[in-house]
């Protein structure tokens, strides 16, 4: 404490000296913590819009055939609530169907879909209210013939929230059938995942399709978060004890190559990670960027406080002699001067953060949903910084730990110099 105490008073008087250390710390700090921040946003954003689409955290597919009957489908559910034992999840009946042979019709426009997605919105509700609706919502009285589409559809077929529009299919056997379905919903979504993706009712589309109550995969939806690597091989292997599993991990389409060569039941555990191979190498592609930025800049604000402040010690020869002389220990000197190091970087960091939570504050604010392909990396059209507190400290820990070792070694040779050195220096 009493060097903590010397150390402010000595960076106070000597305010004008230190004032370009603290900008190289505060200003490099903020960068790399604005940089982390939207990144993981980006990065989160990403991963909640696929969520969205496929359902959940991981998928069971398999079992004697890919399509299965509803009540085969409730036998499995119950195994897997079992094997979550109890946890905060849902567990979710689901038919994606290929929609690009499909159209929607309103007032003489139509418009392709990609996916068609059959769901049951009242047990889905919690993840349907993480969707950003720009007119409408998912809820309706009864959720009967209800379809949610992305607001670019919407535009391009001109309807609006409330209107009655109409898809044309094609069964399995060839015929058309159609279907009148109220849009209750609009969401913003102009992604890869949510752009040519509809939601539908389950029972409306099993209907328009003929194929009475049949589902391809169950979803589990973890209402606390992404599930951690060793949550899912718990799972897994509770699964095994169960079911003909095959390993954790697979890619969905390995699972299609494997399941026909099956002859038994057979059944696979995809996670998200599994779902979203492709955007892997994007996902780490950003991640080397802000790496790259953020070991510059650390870089930066080490080699530059530290040389800028091997100077100013040098300068202060006389002031360590002096005190050498009136029988402070080398060890004491190095304390004081490593204090004054030790304040300056938490406040500069300090600063730097109040500064780059400003920074994200504002960016969050704009909507950047005009720009081509982007909307993937946005909530709600607009960027969503993620604050992790464990990793911000860690970054500044580093930061203050390596500058510190940076000024220790010139602090070694300064100490070392005798009282009478030290004044001789400086006369």
């Amino acid at each position: 404490m009493f060097y903590l105490k010397l150390a402010i008073k000595s960076i106070f008087e000597r305010r004008r000296q230190y004032k370009s250390l603290f900008a190289v710390c505060a200003v490099g700090v903020c960068l790399i913590l604005c940089s982390l921040m939207i990144t993981d946003g980006m990065i989160g954003s990403m991963n909640e819009k696929a969520r969205q689409y496929y359902g959940g955290d991981v998928q069971l597919l398999g079992g004697e055939s890919l399509g299965k009957s509803y009540e085969d489908a409730e036998k499995e559910r119950q195994i897997l609530y079992e094997c979550l034992d109890g946890k905060n999840v849902i567990v979710m009946n689901r038919f994606n169907h290929d929609g690009s042979k499909d159209s929607y019709y309103f007032e003489g426009s139509s418009v392709r879909q990609r996916s068609i997605i059959g769901v049951d919105f009242e047990n889905e509700s919690k993840l349907f209210d993480k969707f950003t609706f720009i007119e409408g919502s998912y809820k309706k009285e009864g959720y009967e013939d209800t379809v949610l589409l992305a607001e670019p559809i919407a535009k391009k077929l001109g309807c609006h929230a409330g209107d009655s529009i109409t898809l044309y299919s094609k069964t399995d056997d060839g015929y058309v059938n159609t279907i009148e379905l109220v849009l209750t919903g609009i969401f913003q979504d102009a992604s890869v995942f949510g752009m040519y993706t509809s939601y539908i009712n389950y029972d409306s589309l099993m209907k328009v399709l003929n194929k009475g109550r049949v589902i391809d995969r169950i979803s589990v939806y973890y209402l606390n978060g992404t599930p951690s690597k060793r949550e899912l091989a718990r799972l897994q292997k509770k699964l095994e004890q169960k079911l003909n599993m095959f390993p954790l991990g697979m890619l969905k389409e390995q699972f299609y190559d494997e399941f026909g060569k099956k002859t038994e039941p057979v059944y696979a555990l995809i996670p998200l990670e599994s779902n979203v191979a492709n955007l892997k190498m994007l996902v780490q592609a950003l991640k080397l960027i802000v790496a790259a930025i953020v070991i510059l800049l650390a870089v930066i604000i080490s080699v530059g406080i530290s040389s800028t402040y091997r100077v100013i010690v040098i300068k202060r020869s006389l002031e360590s002699g002096t005190m050498r002389a009136l029988g402070m220990k080398p060890v004491g000197v190095m304390r004081m001067f490593l204090s004054e190091a030790f304040v300056l970087l938490v406040s500069g960091c300090l600063t730097g953060f109040v500064f780059s939570a400003i920074i994200v504050k504002i960016a969050s604010m704009f909507n950047l949903s005009f720009v081509s392909g982007f909307d993937l990396f946005l909530t709600g059209g607009a960027l969503a910084p993620s604050m992790n507190a464990v990793k911000i400290l860690a970054y500044i820990a580093v930061i203050i730990v390596t500058t510190l070792l940076s000024v220790l070694f010139t602090l070694r040779k300064l100490v070392r110099v005798s009282p009478v050195g030290a004044i001789t220096a400086t006369t």
